[in-house]
């Protein structure tokens, strides 16, 4: 064991492509914890020596990761109940870093966590903390209560056991000004460990980084349990500082922007443009977003590309209105054609994203979404099964409006786990394939892909389009 006493270790659960892409394994990538970057940037703020372990992409299964993080020797283990899909082998993880020192104090938190603080841990009860929301400030507070003779009643955002009784605070409310937050310790990570998605730049240093915090639209499948809709903006200031770190102590060339959607107000948007257009002129960095496409204006692929921009993610999710009403989109998709052509003649490679099986999903549905993806434009698309996350709105009543099927491992996207009563299991495997056929077989697409790979990209997209073939066309 490690005789150098280590104060937290931030982790995250191991998993494989195959458990979070399904199929589509072979254009998954993993990515960077931000979140856990930003607790340990606080936490050593504060005088805590943190360490990050990103098991993500381990293979040499839960005990022995968890008999890693036991070696390090640590007083508390932050474990990230974050991606409901992973939240079976976070606390198995947790319960098997207790069984092997029972002494360690473990912390649980994220999205899930925050989503099922009280069925969380009753589950799991070799939790001793959970915290319910932004984490930053709460986690440094509540280190210093458990030192500090287990005093966490004054508190905010946590839920603890007293007595064998779950004792719950009052609610934290968000952090108001997020410029004062240090910068994620991104040095705390192997850049290397992160591999980049088919349709992702193909630059030597990949990182993800966020200026905003919320997003003000209401999609009924989204999870707003931590974030919001209220929007906090990270300044053009402290947004520049960190971008000539990147650059300076981590060779970074190329990174996303991980904000829900880069053009919440017209003025933001062509701030942080004109901030990255030097970033880019200066250092030669390029970077992906994700936006709506309705926030799409004349000039906006030409602002995006003047400044480094160079792929983009709609966030379309059906060809259906009817399917979109539902998901309370907010999106109009007749003017969609239109939006995409200004973003791909720019020269920025774009990728629809759809989702496919929500309630009331039908044979209608799906038929209008082949029909948008075979008359409108784009470089690559994926495609989620419907996952029915417990912070949505839509998941209140979801058993009303079909069949959850297994456990929470399956809400990934890209496994099925609900059926609507307007469908059979069979009818939405068939359309997953039916809709990634129709788009990946039209000649436009293949040629892009191939000319945009040049020579050297050609053996690795006959190696994926083997795996296609096999899976997606004789299957």
């Amino acid at each position: 064991m490690n005789n150098t006493k280590i104060d937290i270790v931030l982790a995250t659960p191991p998993y494989s492509l195959s458990d979070n892409f399904g199929i589509l394994d072979f254009a998954g990538q993993y990515g960077p914890p931000i979140n856990l970057l930003y607790l340990a940037s606080c936490l050593e703020n504060s005088n805590y020596s943190a360490k990050i372990a990103d098991l993500s992409y381990d293979t040499s299964g839960l005990e022995k990761c968890a008999r890693r993080i036991v070696s390090l020797n640590p007083e508390f283990v932050g474990v990230a109940v974050h991606f409901t899909f992973l939240a079976n082998k976070s606390l198995e993880l947790i319960s098997l870093i207790k069984k092997l020192n029972p002494e360690i104090k473990i912390i649980a938190g994220g999205v899930h966590f925050t989503a099922l603080p009280e069925e969380t841990m009753r589950e799991c009860p070799e939790i001793d903390v959970g915290i319910l929301g932004e984490a930053e400030e709460t986690l440094v507070e509540v280190l210093r209560g458990l030192r500090d003779g287990g005093k966490l009643d004054g508190i905010d955002g946590i839920i603890f056991r007293n007595r064998n009784e779950l004792h719950k605070t009052e609610k934290r409310n968000l952090i108001e000004d997020i410029n004062k937050l240090p910068f994620p310790s991104f040095e705390k990570i192997d850049l290397s460990s992160y591999s980049l998605a088919l349709y992702k730049e193909k630059r030597d240093a990949h990182l993800s980084i966020i200026t905003s915090r919320g997003c003000p639209f209401a999609c009924c499948f989204c999870d707003r349990t931590i974030l919001g809709r209220k929007v906090r903006f990270h300044s053009v200031e402290y947004l520049s500082e960190m971008l000539d770190l990147m650059v300076k102590q981590l060779s970074v060339n190329c990174f996303d922007l991980e904000d829900e959607n880069i053009c919440i107000t017209k003025d933001r948007f062509r701030d942080i443009c004109k901030l990255l257009k030097e970033k880019h002129n200066r250092y030669d960095i390029t970077w992906g977003c994700s936006m709506r496409a309705d926030s799409v204006e004349a000039d906006t692929g030409k602002i995006l590309y003047d400044a480094g921009c160079r792929n983009v993610v709609f966030g379309i999710e059906s060809g259906s209105q009817k399917m979109l009403d539902i998901y309370n989109k907010k999106l109009n998709i007749k003017n969609l054609p239109e939006k995409c052509k200004i973003i791909m003649d720019a020269g920025i490679s774009l990728t629809g994203s759809f989702i496919i099986g929500g309630p009331e999903e039908d044979e209608n549905s799906i038929s209008a979404t082949i029909d948008l993806i075979k008359k409108v434009d784009f470089n690559f698309m994926y495609l989620w099964y419907f996952a029915p996350y417990p912070g949505s709105a839509i998941y209140k009543d979801i058993k009303n409006s079909g069949n959850l099927l297994g456990d929470y491992s399956n809400r990934t996207g890209h496994h099925i786990a609900f059926i609507p009563n307007t469908l059979t299991r069979q009818q939405l495997e068939d359309a997953y394939k039916r809709i990634y056929r129709a788009f990946y077989s039209k000649p436009s697409v293949m040629f892009r892909t191939i000319r945009s790979s040049g020579f050297s990209g050609i053996p690795g997209i006959f190696k994926k389009g083997i795996k296609y073939l096999q899976r997606f066309i004789l299957n």
